[in-house]
């Protein structure tokens, strides 16, 4: 399947502007490929594969870490960037009728696996030209490309570490 680059960079543009303005809704709509629920399985793997990749190296660029830095300091600017993660008391005072601890506590490790991998994709952008893609950002890529509510909320993270078109935040 071949992307199409207009298709793409105005999903990207709307994911991004999505994310700022934290609308679930318009996010769900701007990450979907260009024919929608017609496109086929294949393609829709692509789609999410190619814009996970081309958010992560937007966001890359708007990080202004140096090439080859290490993990720590990308996930030290994820965190300054997007704030500290949920906790599960958090979570659960969010509403206390609706979720339980283990709900909370479940919710606070997806969150937590997702910025792991948001941090691994970033990396990915941040490699040194000749250096061979690090394992961690492939295997984050497959996992995020191949789970629907692990691909949305990387997308999100993404979406906000990215720069915002036309340099609004």
């Amino acid at each position: 399947m071949t992307i199409d680059r207009a298709a793409l960079d105005s999903a990207m543009k709307a994911v991004v502007a999505a994310a700022h303005a934290d609308d679930p809704a318009t996010l769900y709509q701007a990450v979907m490929p260009p024919a929608g629920t017609d496109t086929p399985p294949a393609e829709v793997t692509a789609w999410f594969g190619t814009l996970l990749i081309h958010l992560a190296l937007s966001a890359a660029t708007t990080s202004k870490l140096e090439r080859g830095c290490p993990r720590e300091a990308v996930s030290g600017w994820i965190g300054e960037t997007l704030g500290p993660p949920p906790t599960p008391a958090l979570l659960r005072a969010a509403d206390p009728g609706r979720i339980d601890h283990a709900e909370a506590v479940s919710a606070a490790a997806d969150y937590s696996r997702c910025h792991e991998y948001t941090v691994d994709l970033i990396r990915l952008g941040l490699a040194e030209p000749n250096e061979a893609p690090d394992e961690r950002g492939v295997d984050a890529h497959c996992a995020a490309t191949n789970d629907s509510r692990t691909r949305i909320t990387v997308i999100a993270m993404l979406g906000r570490l990215a720069p915002v078109p036309g340099g609004r935040a």
